[in-house]
């Protein structure tokens, strides 16, 4: 029998005290806000007017995915993600790059201070939910690594077509 990756299998908590949980380098976040009232509706115009592209979140460097649901007939937000690092830190990296982007997102959230407000720390986790599991298909990949990688594999391919026509 093959030995298990053992940093792919135990979830652990992420570092520091704020919720989630961590598999290798990869953390998970996972939220639920109250949205004002027509908040969903506001925030749907919005999310339909990037025609899906969210494209200013590679300038974070370290996303793997996030989505955004809009649960309990559109009275509260479900944002998922999975992040290389620690909590802080990717929290703070959104407030340092893209923080209109963020506030755009979340200004229909009730109470919502604002990316850069000393008190979006504890807004995000009192409305954080730690997963009860989760899967992560490359734990011990940063988004860089894989980028890096893709980068390689396909100069690669590019010079094995050149060495064979």
């Amino acid at each position: 029998m093959a030995e298990e990756n053992v940093s792919t299998v135990p979830t652990s908590p992420a570092e520091g005290n704020r919720m989630g949980l961590r598999h290798g380098k990869t953390s998970e976040l996972t939220v639920i806000v109250p949205l004002k009232p027509g908040g969903a509706a506001r925030l749907k115009k919005f999310i339909d007017s990037r025609n899906g592209d969210f494209t200013a979140t590679d300038k974070v460097g370290t996303v793997h995915f996030m989505r955004f649901v809009f649960i309990d007939d559109d009275t509260r937000l479900l944002f998922c993600t999975a992040f290389d690092g620690d909590w802080d830190s990717y929290i703070d990296d959104f407030g340092t790059k893209i923080p209109d982007e963020l506030d755009a997102l979340f200004s229909e959230a009730v109470d919502y201070p604002g990316i850069n407000s000393p008190t979006i720390k504890d807004y995000i986790a009192k409305y954080q939910i730690t997963a009860a599991g989760w899967y992560c298909a490359y734990p011990d990949q940063t988004v860089q690594e894989v980028l890096h990688n893709a980068k390689v594999a396909a100069a690669t391919e590019n010079l094995l077509d050149a060495v064979e026509s």
